[in-house]
């Protein structure tokens, strides 16, 4: 079953669809280079191209209320998801940072593994689907669904968990003050996980300490 361009005009949505989530998220950002971000700073700028879930409004500029965040479950699933272009995972260029932390309130996701996306007309390969297609519908899930924090869905590199937070988590603050984690991929803190997600992905590595 297609995941269809256009979503329906109102969705169903009832608490079996809404997953609650405490626990720990990953991801890398850069540091230097372009686009420098925080660790905890959602991105305005969208949608951007190649994106599964970006839920700004064409066309692409700068939305200061729309943001978008995604973070794995695990720290192999997020190394995965940013170095899968090439396979290589490059510790220098642009300065990337591994950070790991757990959110200071419980999200609130809307969970795209189970019945909600066929119930409403789409199907569980909407974590798979067109980046044209699942980009429209995360707009309007974020413009329809205000009381939820994004979305839970599955990586298509690993099958391990994403959360995609959006803009409510900036209302509505779900980041602790410091994260638990937190290092330069380049940094010895960060040998394991590296070594670790290299073997299991069968990447490469470059920039060895």
């Amino acid at each position: 079953m297609k995941v269809p361009l256009t979503p329906p005009t109102t969705f169903v949505t009832d608490p079996s669809h809404l997953r609650e989530y405490s626990g720990p998220l990953w991801r890398l950002y850069r540091s230097a280079g372009a686009h420098v971000g925080a660790w905890d700073a959602l991105r305005h700028h969208g949608p951007v191209p190649g994106m599964r879930f970006d839920p700004h409004p064409p066309p692409p500029g700068h939305h200061p209320t729309v943001g978008v965040l995604s973070a794995a479950a695990d720290a192999v699933t997020a190394i995965g998801e940013t170095y899968q272009r090439r396979r290589v995972v490059d510790r220098v260029q642009n300065a990337p940072r591994l950070v790991g932390w757990r959110p200071s309130r419980p999200l609130t996701l809307l969970d795209l593994t189970g019945e909600w996306p066929v119930r409403n007309g789409a199907a569980a390969s909407i974590q798979m689907g067109p980046k044209r297609a699942t980009q429209a519908w995360a707009r309007a899930i974020e413009e329809r669904l205000s009381s939820i924090d994004g979305l839970w869905h599955l990586s298509a590199i690993t099958g391990n968990p994403i959360a995609t937070l959006f803009s409510r988590v900036e209302r509505e603050p779900a980041f602790p003050p410091r994260p638990s984690f937190h290092t330069a991929l380049s940094d010895a803190t960060a040998d394991a996980v590296v070594l670790v997600a290299a073997r299991r992905l069968g990447f490469a590595v470059l920039g060895d300490p």
